[in-house]
C-alpha cells in the first residue's frame, strides 16, 4: 500500500511539473491588446515609415506599389463570381500590397481602393468555395487590413469586415480540427495547402483576438498544427516539393511564426534543423548565375514567391550573412520582380551579406538524400544534382507520414547543368508522375511506387512498408559519391533482388553512374536518360552540346539503345508547356546480375572525340576513365578515386 502511494505521489509531481512546463511554454496572446499588432506596433511602424525614402526601404515600396496595382487592375469587380480558388488569390493579394503601401506611405488615393476590396470580399460570403488557398489568402489579406485601418475604417464597414474573417477563420477552424479535408490529415502535414491554409487562420485569430471568443481556439489549433509540422520538416533543410513549392511553403510558415513573435518568441524557429538549414539549402539549390534554380519534383526553375524577403527574415533570425547574400543577389538577377512586402519589413540592414566563396562547392543534404554539387560559384559553373531516399525523407517516413501530391517516382535520377543550361533533364511539372520521365531505371516497362497518376500515389508507397536503407556518402579533395539500394522502391512483382546505384562526382563536373542489377527472374531492364535536345551522337558517345564539351558515354553487356527526340506534356503556373529533348533509352533482358556504367562528362578532346570511358572490370567494380581534367581510376565498392 506505500509503495502504491508512493508511486501515486510521485505521478502528482510529475503531472504538476509537466503542466507547469507546458504552462510557461503556452503563448501568451494577452500581448495582443492594442492596435496595430500584426507584425509590428504602433512603435515599430512609426520606425518603419521614417525609413520609406532611404534605400533599399524605397526600392522595395515601388516594387509593392506596383505589384498591387497590377493585381487589382483598372478597377475593383463588383462580385466574386467569375474568380476560383487560384485566380482569387490576385485581388487578395493586391489588397495586401495597397494596404502595406498605402500604412507606410500614407498616399491618399489608395485607401478608396483598400475600402472597396475589403466591401467586395465581406458582402461576397463565397470566397472560391472557402476550403483551400485562394480563399485562405482573402482571409490573410481581410485580417491585417482590419487590423492595420481598425479606426480609420466606418464602423459599418469594420462590422462587415469583421464578421466575413470570422465566418471564414470558423470554417477553416472546422475543416482543421476535424480533419475534414485532406490538408489539415495526417499526409497533409508535410504540404504547402496546409501552412497557407492554417496561417491564415492563426491570422484570422489574433486580428479578433480580444474581440471574438473564438479567436483563442483558432490560435491553439493553428499551435497544435504547426508543432506538428514541424515534426516533421526535413532537417536538413531541404524540400521533397522543390524549390518552387519550397518558396511558398516557407513564406507562409515564417507568416505564420512571425506573427506569433510577441506571443511565443522564435525558439521554435530557431531550435528547428528545417530553419537554421533551409537557406543553405536555397543557396546550393540555385543554378549558376542565380537567375534559376535546379527544377526537380513540381518544381520550376523559379520561385513562386520571394525567395529574398524569406531569406532575409532567416538571415535576422540566425545572423547569416550567405542568406542575406542571396536574397540580394536573386533579386538584383530578377531585376528586383520578386520583392514582397515582407522585405521591407523584414530586411535587417545589421547583418552584413557574405557571399558563398568561403563555402564547400557541395551541399548533402541527408534527410531526402540530395546531392548538389558545382564547379564553382561562377555563372558558367558546371552543377550537378543527385536524388536518392525516401520520397518524403527519413524522418517523416520513421514517423509513418506518406505525403503525395508534388513528388515524383524519382528516386535514384540526377541532372546536371552547365550554367543555366540542362544537359541531363529532370521532367518538370508533368501531367503524369513516372519514373521513365526521370534518369533512371524501370524493370519490365515498370517503375517506382507511386507512379502513374496525375499525383504521386502515395497510397502504393505506403503499402511497400518504406524499406529503407541509408546511402552511403563520402566526400574529400574534389569528390563526392553516393551509393543507394533502390530496389525496394519498386512493385512486388517486378522488384528486383538489388539495384545499387553508385553516383561519383568530381570537381562539380564530371559524373560517373554505376548500376548494378540482380534480377528477380528474367527480366526487361530500361535505362532512360533525358539529354538536352543540342545531343547528338558522335564517335563512341553522345555530344551533349558542340559548344561545352560535354559528353554522354554508355557502358552495358547485351543492351541495344537509341536516342530519339521526345516531348514530354508539362504543367506550368496553369499553362501546357511541352518539354522536348533527347531521350536516350537502353534496354536488355537479363536473370543473371547487370552491370551498368554510364558517365556525363567534358570528354578529353571535346565531346566528339572518343568515350570518357576507357575500361570497367566488374570483378573488382573498377573503372579507367579520362576527362578534360585528366585520368581517373574509380572503385565504385569503396567510393574512391584516385589519378590527376
Amino acid at each position: 500500500m506505500r509503495f502504491k502511494q508512493f508511486l501515486l505521489i510521485i505521478s502528482s509531481i510529475l503531472f504538476v511539473l509537466s503542466a507547469s512546463v507546458e504552462s510557461r511554454a503556452a503563448a501568451d496572446y494577452s500581448v495582443f491588446n492594442k492596435r496595430p499588432r500584426l507584425y509590428f506596433n504602433s512603435t515599430r511602424l512609426e520606425e518603419l515609415r521614417s525609413l520609406k525614402d532611404q534605400k533599399p526601404y524605397s526600392d522595395f515600396l515601388k516594387i509593392v506599389r506596383k505589384r498591387g496595382r497590377n493585381e487589382v487592375g483598372s478597377r475593383v469587380p463588383n462580385n466574386l463570381l467569375l474568380f476560383d480558388a487560384s485566380t482569387i488569390r490576385r485581388p487578395a493579394d493586391g489588397l495586401l500590397d495597397i494596404s502595406f503601401y498605402y500604412l507606410i506611405t500614407g498616399e491618399p488615393s489608395f485607401f478608396h481602393i483598400i475600402e472597396d476590396l475589403l466591401h467586395l470580399f465581406s458582402t461576397n460570403p463565397d470566397w472560391a468555395g472557402n476550403s483551400d488557398m485562394g480563399p485562405a489568402h482573402v482571409l490573410f489579406s481581410m485580417s491585417l487590413a482590419y487590423d492595420w485601418f481598425y479606426d480609420k475604417l466606418s464602423p459599418g464597414l469594420r462590422l462587415l469586415v469583421r464578421d466575413a474573417i470570422a465566418e471564414h477563420a470558423e470554417n477553416f477552424y472546422d475543416l482543421t480540427h476535424n480533419k475534414k479535408i485532406w490538408w489539415s490529415q495526417d499526409r497533409g502535414l508535410l504540404q504547402n495547402h496546409n501552412y497557407v491554409n492554417v496561417a491564415s487562420m492563426a491570422i484570422a485569430g489574433i486580428a479578433l483576438y480580444g474581440e471574438d471568443k473564438r479567436a483563442v481556439k483558432w490560435l491553439d489549433e493553428a499551435e497544435r498544427n504547426f508543432d506538428a509540422v514541424l515534426g516533421l520538416l526535413s532537417p536538413d533543410g531541404a524540400s521533397h516539393e522543390g524549390v518552387s513549392y519550397w518558396s511558398y511553403g516557407t513564406l507562409w510558415l515564417l507568416n505564420y511564426y512571425m506573427a506569433l513573435v510577441p506571443a511565443q518568441g522564435l525558439d521554435k524557429v530557431r531550435e528547428s534543423g528545417f530553419f537554421r538549414n533551409t537557406a543553405r539549402y536555397r543557396l546550393y539549390a540555385s543554378l549558376p548565375g542565380f537567375l534559376y534554380n535546379v527544377d526537380y519534383a513540381d518544381s520550376l526553375i523559379i520561385d513562386y514567391y520571394g525567395p529574398g524577403c524569406f531569406l532575409r527574415c532567416l538571415a535576422s533570425i540566425f545572423k547569416d550573412g550567405h542568406a542575406q547574400w542571396l536574397a540580394s543577389k536573386v533579386e538584383r538577377e530578377r531585376r528586383r520582380r520578386t520583392v514582397l512586402w515582407q522585405d521591407y519589413l523584414w530586411y535587417d540592414p545589421s547583418v552584413e551579406p557574405e557571399s558563398p566563396d568561403n563555402l564547400p562547392l557541395f551541399g548533402w543534404f541527408d534527410n531526402l538524400g540530395i546531392l548538389l554539387s558545382r564547379s564553382s560559384w561562377g555563372k558558367d559553373a558546371s552543377l550537378v544534382m543527385f536524388k536518392a531516399g525516401p520520397p518524403q525523407g527519413y524522418l517523416a517516413l520513421s514517423k509513418g507520414n506518406y505525403p503525395g501530391s508534388h513528388i515524383h517516382p524519382d528516386e535514384g535520377s540526377f541532372c546536371v547543368w552547365q550554367g543555366r543550361k540542362g544537359l541531363v533533364m529532370d521532367d518538370g511539372y508533368v501531367l503524369k508522375k513516372l519514373s521513365s520521365s526521370h534518369n533512371l531505371l524501370t524493370f519490365g516497362k515498370f517503375g517506382q511506387l507511386g507512379e502513374g497518376g496525375t499525383w504521386f500515389i502515395q497510397e502504393d508507397f505506403r503499402k511497400s512498408g518504406g524499406r529503407v536503407s541509408r546511402p552511403r556518402f563520402v566526400s574529400g579533395n574534389g569528390l563526392q559519391a553516393v551509393e543507394i539500394e533502390l530496389a525496394w522502391l519498386y512493385p512486388p512483382a517486378v522488384r528486383p533482388k538489388s539495384w545499387k546505384r553508385a553516383f561519383v562526382v568530381l570537381d562539380g563536373a564530371d559524373v560517373f553512374i554505376r548500376d548494378k542489377v540482380v534480377p528477380s527472374g528474367n527480366r526487361d531492364i530500361e535505362y532512360y536518360a533525358h539529354l538536352s535536345r543540342e545531343a547528338r551522337r558522335s564517335a563512341s558517345g553522345i555530344c551533349l552540346d558542340y559548344g561545352s564539351g560535354y559528353s554522354f558515354d554508355f557502358m552495358g553487356k547485351g543492351f541495344s539503345s537509341s536516342l530519339r527526340r521526345y516531348s514530354l506534356p508539362t504543367q506550368s503556373m496553369g499553362k501546357s508547356i511541352p518539354r522536348i529533348g533527347m531521350l536516350y533509352t537502353a534496354t536488355s533482358s537479363s536473370s543473371a546480375p547487370v552491370f551498368i556504367l554510364s558517365s556525363v562528362a567534358r570528354a578529353e578532346g571535346g565531346c566528339t572525340s572518343s568515350g570518357v570511358i576507357k575500361s570497367y572490370d566488374q570483378a573488382s567494380d573498377i573503372a579507367e576513365v579520362e576527362t578534360a581534367a585528366g585520368r581517373y581510376r574509380i572503385d565504385f565498392s569503396s567510393l574512391s578515386v584516385t589519378g590527376n
